[in-house]
């Protein structure tokens, strides 16, 4: 069993057809709309420069870097440097064999085959590796000649992805596709030898995607460069603007694919031309702000509209103290009395990405609600009541999506093992431990079956009694 079996297994790693499909549309219009360098930090197996080549870009326009040596090795053949720049020492190898990218790749395999010998199937895996050793190199070699030329004349580096960006943000014609490690220590655990084989690594930082994806989002939401980012993310929690889903990769997983500007993304993705857009441009609406004292009463009116992503974004940045860029598909902002007083964003991604043959969710997907500041009510309960209605629902979407929702849910990071703030209005129904905030909980709730008016109606009702039970807690207290 030949250790590469199928050609484009060296490239495309874990991309499926309906990624490659997407990734090659956009790419191909970023190539037409000035985008002249193609940047693949995390290189793994050149999965993202491949599907550059095939998108037009020629290899000189390409850079990858990595800090694997499975990845350096690759990358020293397929641009045709001397691999004694590795300095690779592998067990039961000379160091004259680990100067040839065939040989040291098949070490790779054996040696990291052999730490798992003790199972039956990487026993059987090891022992055909050692019998047939001269075909796995000769096949191995095979796919590095195919590789070189392919992507022959592309730039390579052992370096690290933070060093690599640095470099590139400011490039307004560079587009990047970064596939970090989907667990903490990623590179590590992939490609670990148990000391059997060891290499001039650069210097670099364990990768933790609990908060390195945030902490590469945030270095690139300002950015001249397109970014987009591979993500195994709850629905919710992504990093960066999702312009790209796939349903269920794992129990409650999905893969994404974000972007420091998802709406130049999505343009690229559909074919549309684009008009590069002021990456700092935030707009208010012309309506004014609710005054923090405004006194909301049933005969106010109130009403859910859709608005731009640069409008709810000045909102979000204005009400929030660690604003942090990213968006939603679908941003709609809340009036009382012409006024606004809240926006908030939905995705309905996850009620069709089961075209591909994958199992759909029947929920809607809150992912942010932000109010104005008010001294009496507690406005993002009425944003979370109005975002349940399912007129409202039923209104964004269309006739596939309507026959499958039937819920909202949303995601709460918090340290505390409740958000106080749902209670009595949506039901937790996953609670998970998170290193980084404490918990992090699932909320459900059915859809309602009533109009704004009424909405606001029951909140008021709602918000009157909590008002009455907190002044009788406090004047308890004071006795």
């Amino acid at each position: 069993m030949p250790m590469f079996q199928n050609p484009a297994a060296f490239f495309l790693g874990t991309l499926v057809p309906s990624e490659q499909k997407f990734l090659k549309v956009l790419l191909e219009n970023a190539r037409k709309n000035g985008y002249t360098k193609f940047v693949e930090p995390c290189a793994g197996a050149f999965a993202m420069s491949h599907l550059a080549v095939q998108s037009g870009y020629k290899p000189a326009q390409i850079e990858a870097s990595d800090v694997s040596m499975f990845t350096s090795i690759m990358g020293y053949a397929i641009t045709g440097k001397d691999l004694s720049e590795l300095q690779i020492k592998a067990t039961g190898f000379t160091d004259e064999e680990m100067c040839d990218p065939a040989t040291a790749l098949y070490a790779w395999k054996y040696l990291s085959t052999v730490k798992d010998a003790g199972k039956a199937y990487f026993y059987n895996f090891m022992i055909d590796l050692k019998e047939r050793r001269e075909e796995h190199i000769a096949t191995i070699r095979e796919q590095l000649d195919r590789a070189k030329s392919i992507l022959g004349g592309m730039s390579y580096r052992a370096l690290d992805m933070w060093k690599h960006m640095d470099e590139v943000l400011d490039d307004e014609h560079c587009i990047v596709i970064a596939n970090p490690p989907t667990y903490t220590a990623g590179f590590e655990k992939y490609y670990d030898t148990s000391g059997n084989m060891t290499w001039k690594e650069p210097e670099y930082g364990i990768f933790n995607p609990a908060t390195g994806l945030q902490e590469f989002m945030d270095l690139c939401k300002n950015a001249k460069c397109l970014v987009l980012c591979y993500e195994e993310n709850s629905p919710g929690l992504t990093a960066g603007s999702p312009v790209f889903a796939r349903y269920g990769v794992r129990n409650g997983i999905n893969v994404y694919l974000t972007s420091n500007r998802p709406d130049e993304a999505a343009m690229l993705a559909n074919g549309k031309k684009i008009a590069r857009p002021n990456e700092g441009k935030m707009e208010p609406l012309e309506c004014s702000m609710l005054p923090r004292d405004y006194v909301i009463t049933e005969k106010s009116e109130v009403k859910v509209f859709p608005m731009e992503r640069m409008n709810a974004q000045y909102y979000r940045k204005l009400w929030t103290h660690n604003f942090v860029g990213s968006s939603a598909p679908i941003n709609m902002g809340v009036l009382i009395d012409g006024k606004i007083a809240g926006v908030f964003g939905v995705d309905k991604s996850a009620l069709t990405m089961g075209a591909f043959g994958t199992r759909v969710s029947d929920s809607l997907f809150l992912m942010y609600g932000m109010t104005v500041p008010h001294k009496t009510y507690r406005l993002g309960r009425l944003i979370t009541m109005l975002a349940q209605n399912k007129k409202f629902v039923m209104g964004i979407c269309n006739d596939l999506e309507k026959e499958k929702v039937g819920s909202l849910k949303t995601v709460q990071m918090t340290k505390y093992p409740e958000a106080k703030e749902m209670r009595g209005i949506m039901k937790l129904e996953v609670r998970k431990p998170d290193d980084r905030m404490g918990f992090r909980l699932t909320y459900k709730a059915e859809l309602k079956d009533r109009d704004e008016k009424e909405t606001l109606v029951e909140w008021l009702r709602r918000e009157n009694k909590w008002q009455k039970e907190r002044a009788k807690a406090k004047s308890t207290m004071k006795k």
